[in-house]
Formats: structure tokens, sequence, C-alpha cells
């Protein structure tokens, strides 16, 4: 029985991660909310503020994520280290080479951020209601694309350091459980003049290095943890069902982009933080 309460209960978490976060609601918020529901209800399991589960299911959107960009992936890192080792042909590389480099500076304000509040940014994680007034503040960016994002004109090719900057000072906010980090980022590229498609790519491109660097930081924590041996199956479906549940999230969240139909999250966030604030 124990089993298979911890599998219902890992896999459940694992679908809710899978879900929120490339979905604007930030899975972080959603993992802490559900997390202290079961605990009220007596079924938390002990084990999950342990690292080990937030490593497997990341590695699980994460993966999901890169093998949904999996061909513009390759075509970047591939043009990043020709451009470097094959000067006669630079002109060829550089307009993917100069995307890299904008990717590198949209990832510092977050990984200075992430290391500097460290330990600020963990203890927001056992407090439901900051995670529910940061709810408030996502449904604030949403709205804010609904009214004013839409009419932005710029593509790809138009991507300035500007926009590199400012997207990623957006995803240092989103290290706050509450604050998607897909929902500032997008907030922070259309606002300033990108178009959906250029915003949202440049969001979840930003999103794999920062993921990774989150991972590796975290992974001697995983390594010797005790709960691999007795939770590897529950850990194993979080994993998998995680994964599968980001890349379809991914189709939902890109179609909803393109209808203009992100407003639908903001009065999500809008209520549910309101209910976490004044019940959690």
């Amino acid at each position: 029985m124990e089993l298979i309460k911890n599998i219902i209960i890992y896999g459940i978490l694992g679908a809710i991660q899978g879900f929120s976060e490339p979905i604007p609601i930030s899975s972080s918020g959603h993992l802490v909310i559900f997390q202290s529901i079961f605990e009220k209800m007596n079924l938390m399991v002990p084990q999950l503020n342990d690292v080990t589960f937030e490593v497997i299911v990341n590695t699980g959107s994460l993966l999901a994520i890169m093998y949904y960009y999996r061909h513009d992936i390759i075509r970047l890192f591939t043009a990043f280290f020709s451009y470097i080792q094959k000067p006669k042909k630079r002109k060829y590389y550089e307009k993917d080479f100069r995307y890299c480099i904008l990717l590198i500076v949209a990832t510092i304000p977050a990984a200075v951020g992430g290391f500097i509040f460290n330990d600020k940014i963990e203890a927001a994680f056992s407090n439901p209601k900051l995670v529910g007034c940061m709810l408030l503040i996502t449904a604030i960016f949403l709205l804010s694309i609904h009214k004013f994002g839409y009419t932005g004109k710029r593509s790809t090719k138009n991507l300035n350091l500007f926009d590199a900057l400012r997207m990623g000072l957006f995803q240092l906010f989103a290290l706050l459980p509450g604050i998607s980090r897909s929902g500032s980022t997008l907030t922070g590229g259309m606002l300033g003049g990108l178009n959906q498609k250029s915003a949202r790519d440049f969001s979840f491109f930003m999103f794999m290095p920062v993921s990774i660097g989150a991972i590796i930081l975290k992974l001697k924590d995983f390594i010797t943890s005790n709960t691999l041996q007795t939770l590897w199956l529950p850990y194993l479906i979080s994993f998998f069902i995680s994964g599968v549940i980001t890349y379809l999230a991914l189709h939902i969240l890109f179609k909803l982009l393109e209808k203009r139909k992100l407003i639908v999250f903001s009065r999500y966030c809008l209520i549910l933080g309101i209910l976490v604030v004044l019940f959690l």
C-alpha cells in the first residue's frame, strides 16, 4: 500500500510539474501548493522535500523541451563552434553565432541571482502564501501580454542585446516560486516588440542552460540521497510523466499563443493566488 500511495502522489506531482513547466502558471509554485495540500490531507510523503525529486522531474521537463527543439539545438551548437573554428566561413554562421551569444547574455542574470540568493530562494519554497502573492504577479504579467504584447512585429533576426538583457532580468524574477518563468520571459520579450514566435523560442532556449546549471548544482545531493534505493520506481514514473506532459503542454502553449488566449492563464493565476493567500 505504501508503494502504491507513493506512486500516485509522485505521479500527480510529476504531471503537475510537466504541465506547469511550459505553461505560464509556475511549476515550482504549483509543487509548493500541492505539497502543502497533501500535508494538510496527511498524504504527504516526507521524502518529497528531498532534492532528488526536484532534480528528477526538472530533468524530465528539460529533456522534453530539448527534444522539441532538437534540430535547432544541433544547428546552433554546430554554428557556434564552426564560427570559431572556421574563420573563412564565419559569414555563413554569423546569424546563429550571434543568437548563441545573446542566449549567454540572457542567462547571466538568473545564474548570478540564483548563486547569490540561493538560500533565500530555498526558504521561499516553504511559504505557500508567498507563492500565492507571486501568482498574482504572474497574472499581471500575462494580462499585460494580453493587452499590449501581441502587437510586436520584430522577428528573431531583429533580436538585440537589449532584448536579451530584458528577458534575462525577467527570468531572474522567476527564481521565486509562483512567478512563471515562461510567463515572465514572454512578457519581457513581447512587450519589448518581439513577435510571439521569436519571444517564445528565445524564452525556452534561455530555460535550457539555466535548468542544466541548476541540475548540476544539485547533482551531488542527488547522488548521495538515500531515497533513490527505496523510491526508485515512484521517481522513475514521475520522471516519465513529467517529460511526456511537458512535451504535450508545449504544443498547448504555442497554440494558445497563436490564438492570443493567454488571458485564460492570467485569470487562473489570479483566482488560484487569491485562494492560496486566503486558505493555505
